[in-house]
């Protein structure tokens, strides 16, 4: 279980932006403060752009690319990090052109008698 408390935002700048990489686990962006023009590359390899302002949420899926450019006055972000499965990489940031894989998550089903009648 993860709870964030007294999280802070990551300030990027327009000299700093967001590169394109992507994680072997989802991701939550929230904005905290400006805004940023923000891409992603799905899975099926299709490029999308849309805009990110403070008090935005963006969920991005394991194995998209995703990046951004901030605005002029930069973009604060906290992000993190849903759950990591087993073989994924640290936490960071990870590029297809170096890596030359796209992760896969699996749901594993467990049976279990834990609420079981009688």
């Amino acid at each position: 279980m993860a709870i964030y408390r007294q999280w802070k935002a990551i300030h990027f700048s327009p000299q700093d932006p967001v590169e394109k990489h992507f994680h072997d686990y989802d991701e939550t962006w929230v904005i905290s403060g400006g805004r940023c023009r923000a891409f992603m590359i799905d899975l099926n390899g299709n490029h999308e752009e849309f805009d990110l302002e403070a008090g935005d949420i963006w969920m991005v899926e394991a194995g998209v690319e995703h990046g951004c450019d901030p605005g002029p006055d930069g973009v604060d972000i906290f992000p993190f990090a849903g759950t990591i499965p087993e073989g994924a990489h640290e936490p960071g940031h990870h590029y297809v052109d170096k890596e030359h894989y796209l992760p896969a998550l699996v749901v594993r089903k467990t049976p279990t008698d834990r609420y079981k009648k009688g």
